[in-house]
């Protein structure tokens, strides 16, 4: 009973964190490529291949973009081995995509896994450390910011997370 007291307070307290410092951002025009480049030098580069469109600029709160997309590339590489990151530009908005080499999610799981806390440790590993809050963060953070978070099967064969945001 401890055990779970103890998780469900750190689960709160990543929420409640997160929470406090999305409200208090500020927009800026970034250029979004910037950070998905700064977000993979922390990682290593054989892992995660990348495609990025020139120019993708763009206003956003860029500390909230920058920890949406750290949580989806973390999620990809503890599921999968490797990770293919794409973005590109159309007319209205921008595209990313995020696609892993992992087990990849059921269809009809897609809904739940957006949820708060909602875990499927059968399917995605045995991945201990999570708290289940970094898809529903994602999801918070994109659809913030007037976009729309979608998964589905990569060509990797794991989970593609596609993001579109307005420009």
């Amino acid at each position: 009973m401890g055990d779970d007291i103890e998780e469900m307070e750190r689960m709160l307290n990543e929420y409640l964190e997160f929470a406090r410092h999305q409200k208090n951002e500020e927009t800026e025009k970034i250029n979004l490529n910037e950070i998905i480049k700064d977000l993979v030098n922390k990682y290593k580069e054989d892992k995660i291949a990348v495609s990025l469109e020139e120019n993708l600029e763009i206003n956003v709160r860029p500390n909230s973009i920058k920890r949406c997309l750290s949580n989806l590339i973390d999620n990809g590489l503890s599921y999968g081995e490797n990770i293919k990151i794409i973005s590109n530009k159309t007319k209205n908005n921008i595209s990313i995509f995020i696609d892993d080499d992992g087990p990849g999610i059921a269809e009809n799981e897609y809904q739940n896994v957006m949820k708060p806390f909602y875990r499927i440790d059968k399917s995605r590993g045995q991945n201990k450390s999570g708290v289940g809050l970094g898809l529903s963060i994602a999801n918070d953070i994109i659809r913030s910011h007037g976009g729309i978070i979608a998964l589905d099967k990569s060509p990797l064969n794991g989970l593609r997370v596609k993001i579109s945001l307005p420009l």
